[in-house]
Order: structure tokens, then sequence, then C-alpha cells
């Protein structure tokens, strides 16, 4: 039996399509103006690659109607690409130290609490919603 290599260019290829669908949104979300000491964009991207990443896994994990190779490409193309390209730890962290330069201490824990609060939030609800897309299947196909 042959080994599957570590490194395939199809998946490469498949998570850099995605990744660069997800910049693109963050990229237009990021033109979303500031309100006071938060970054709406940045936090929009981030909650919305939550909710999105937490329910595709969830409905990954108990659909049948997708299986094997595709499986794959969906998780790495929507998933890691697309999702991953949208959510941002590194503009995070940005924003929080320049606030923080700034002085603005209270204005970065709220903003850094709210971030991680709300995000956890979105993906236990992303992944409600994925486990609820997933059963449906399975009864619909039951009948």
């Amino acid at each position: 039996m042959a080994r599957q290599p570590i490194v395939r260019l199809d998946l490469i290829c498949v998570a850099f399509l995605g990744g660069c669908v997800g910049t693109a949104l963050r990229y237009a979300l990021s033109a979303i103006p500031e309100s006071g000491t938060f970054h709406i964009g940045t936090f929009a991207a981030n909650m919305l690659a939550c909710l999105c990443y937490a329910a595709l896994s969830a409905w990954l994990g108990g659909t049948r109607k997708i299986a094997g190779r595709a499986k794959e490409y969906v998780n790495r193309g929507f998933g890691m690409g697309m999702c991953g390209g949208l959510s941002t730890m590194s503009t995070l962290a940005l924003e929080e130290f320049m606030l923080m330069r700034d002085g603005s201490i209270a204005g970065s824990a709220v903003y850094c609490c709210a971030t991680f609060v709300v995000g956890f939030a979105l993906a236990y609800a992303g992944a409600t919603i994925g486990d609820h897309i997933a059963s449906a299947e399975h009864k619909g196909a039951n009948r």
C-alpha cells in the first residue's frame, strides 16, 4: 500500500484559494469604521470566522452527504482556507497593543474580553447549528 504524501499539492491549492476568499472578506470588513476603542471590522471578521468554522466542522463531522476526498476539500478550502484567512489574531493583537500604548487599558480589556467571550459563544452556536443540520439530514434520509 502506497503512503500518502504528507504535503499534497491539491490540498495546498484548495486552502490557498479559500484563504484568498477569506482574506478578501476580511479586507472588505476592515472598511467598517471603528467605534471608539472597538475595531468593528476586525471583531466582525473574527466572529464570523468563529461561527462559520464551528458550524462547518460540526456539520462535516456528522454528515453523510459528503465523504472522503470531497469532505477533505471542503474542510481545507472553507475551514482552514476561508475561515483562516477571514480570522485575524495578529490584527487583534496589534490593535490591543496600540490601545494599551495609547493609554486605553480599559478599552483594550473590554475589546479583548468581548472578542473571546462572544467568539466562544458564536463557536458554540455554530457547532450547535452544524450538529442540527447534520441531524436533520440523517432524519430526512431515514424517512
